[in-house]
């Protein structure tokens, strides 16, 4: 059941404190001591109105926290939250002010109060209140969300689909036909670490799992998964799964907190990257060619059963074609258009900027001159379901880069910006690049792409990990 506090109970207490003036001092003696302090996965975040004490997750466990209040009428009360509720709720929007309407659990009211929902409790806090609220989730969602990427760039999984069954985590490496995972089954058990001393005798069969190991360390887990959405017939496709081995990671986390990062590598932990890479090129050719004429197989056939997921981006500092920047910008727009709250300007700025300038020198035969326009007029109309009166046939590319200018200039002297109308830019951007001829220099390309890094990090991350948790 949801504790709802009302503004009503914050209108009386701030009528008996005007009446009572002494009252004040009492109150405020019931504050917190700010505090800051962690102690490996522990963090407590204390300002004089809020506490938080999180238990940051660990190698894509969930981690959890606990929220209370130095009000007096909110003494007693305790928010629990987890994992979910601090991806969903509490990460969007962090470091911008309570009255921007960019974080998803906050909603101004009349006056200086705000409406607060925390996982399944909803109250009613001052502005004081909320600002230390903010500041002590800022705080906390920064380091939760920095254990997150950590985890995500040490074992490279973010090319990677994560799968949450059967209490496994672990990620999608690409798949194979049946008959093939069997055989890689059969070599890991014939190859057993225990039954020789060869360069292939690296595994411990366990059950439907392969665990690269030799004993005394664990490379990798490697487990099945049927694939429902490929399945027809006999010819049915097994997902083959990385696993995050937590109870190997757990091992390293009774010494340094970042032990387990140091033992990442070809001797020790293998990536999911690299896991696959190996998969690919030495085992399964291995496991091939060993039964290919005792079991007389067709290496053609095994071969065209593997499903290989690979990405079809290039990595952004590595691309000299404009057009290849069309991946990421088409992910920032899918971002964008499920985006429901306000978004700090400071992300947008230096990508306006960038972009237009990059596109700037586009030849002026460019096709859908209204497209482009209908967009970036809409940006400034309230309600873009009404038709915009404006003539386009008389528009030309001249008027979209002045429009675009005007764009840049806006959100340089703004704290945030509407989703929506950062969507229609990220539209237009598209259908320029897409479909225009453009004359750029070595330095407006470096400057859009080094725009682009952090923006499409940001909503590489929301899409992953927040939007699924919402």
């Amino acid at each position: 059941m949801s504790n709802i506090w009302r503004n009503a109970k914050y209108n009386l207490i701030e009528k008996i404190i005007r009446r009572y003036p002494d009252l004040q001092d009492v109150l405020e003696t019931c504050d917190f001591e700010p505090l800051i302090k962690r102690e490996d996965y522990r963090l407590v975040v204390v300002q004089p109105k809020v506490a938080i004490a999180c238990n940051l997750p660990k190698v894509f466990a969930e981690g959890n926290c606990e929220i209370d209040f130095s009000n007096i009428i909110l003494r007693d009360l305790k928010i629990s939250l987890n994992h979910q509720d601090i991806l969903g709720q509490l990460m969007t929007g962090l470091n911008t002010q309570p009255d921007w309407s960019c974080r998803k659990f906050l909603k101004q009211l009349d006056g200086d109060y705000f409406e607060v929902n925390l996982g399944k409790t909803t109250l009613i806090l001052s502005k004081l209140e909320t600002l230390d609220l903010c500041f002590c989730v800022d705080i906390v969602c920064q380091e939760y969300k920095k254990s997150i990427i950590q985890f995500e760039n040490y074992l490279e999984t973010w090319d990677f689909e994560f799968v949450d069954f059967a209490n496994i985590r672990g990620f999608i490496l690409f798949s194979v036909g049946q008959k093939l995972w069997k055989l890689m089954q059969q070599f890991a058990d014939e190859f057993d670490y225990s039954k020789g001393k060869s360069e292939w005798h690296l595994f411990d069969n366990e059950d439907m799992s392969i665990r690269v190991s030799r004993g005394i360390h664990d490379h990798a887990f490697i487990l099945p998964r049927f694939d429902s959405n490929l399945a027809f017939g006999i010819n049915n496709k097994i997902n083959i799964i990385y696993k995050i081995n937590n109870v190997c990671f757990q091992s390293f986390q009774r010494g340094k907190v970042t032990s387990w990062q140091q033992d990442i590598g070809l001797r020790g932990t293998w990536t999911a990257k690299y896991t696959k890479q190996w998969l690919l090129e030495k085992y399964i050719p291995q496991v091939i060619s060993y039964y290919l004429d005792k079991f007389q197989l067709s290496e053609t056939e095994l071969l065209a059963e593997i499903i290989n997921y690979q990405g079809e981006r290039v990595q952004i500092q590595q691309i000299n074609d404009i057009k290849d920047l069309l991946p990421y910008l088409r992910h920032i727009h899918s971002w964008l258009h499920i985006y429901k709250e306000n978004i700090a300007a400071s992300l947008l700025q230096s990508y306006y900027q960038a972009f237009t300038d990059l596109i700037r020198n586009t030849d002026s035969s460019i096709t859908g001159i209204d497209y482009i326009m209908r967009n970036l007029l809409a940006v400034n109309w309230q309600n873009t379901q009404i038709e915009i009166p404006y003539n386009f046939n008389q528009c030309n590319f001249k008027d979209a880069m002045n429009c675009l200018d005007e764009q840049v200039a806006r959100i340089n002297n703004s704290k945030y910006e509407n989703s929506f109308k950062a969507d229609l830019i990220t539209r237009t951007f598209i259908w320029i690049i897409e479909n225009g001829k453009i004359s750029f220099s070595q330095a407006q390309l470096n400057a859009a792409k080094q725009a682009l890094q952090s923006l499409w990090e940001e909503s590489r991350f929301e899409m992953r990990h927040l939007f699924v948790n919402q």
